[in-house]
């Protein structure tokens, strides 16, 4: 499986350019939602990270009683690195086909 280029983004990380996309589930009753984020080097010829257990609550839901934005996770370049930096660590082989390689958050 290859991620497509439409609504999916590239980021470099130590030299090697990778391909990611978000998405997110619907909200459930406690207006918590789940965030997914799969990564794949860009050409897209090897195992795909599917990073799990990303949470956030909805912004909307609290608008504009809102205090503080901790609650509301918002993924951020950086933030990718070193999601890639630790799937790497933990024994992804980004750059050989394989099975998809589940990460825990």
């Amino acid at each position: 499986m290859t991620i497509p280029r439409k609504k999916s983004r590239v980021i470099e990380v130590d030299a090697v350019r990778y391909r990611y996309v978000i998405s997110k589930s619907g909200a459930g009753d406690d207006g918590h939602f789940t965030l997914n984020l799969t990564i794949q080097i860009e050409s897209g010829d090897a195992s795909i990270l599917k990073v799990e257990g990303l949470r956030s609550r909805d912004y909307w839901l609290d608008f504009p009683q809102i205090e503080s934005s901790d609650k509301y996770l918002s993924m951020k370049p950086g933030q990718v690195a070193a999601i890639i930096r630790r799937a790497l660590a933990q024994g992804w082989c980004s750059q050989k086909s394989g099975a998809p390689f589940p990460l825990q958050m």
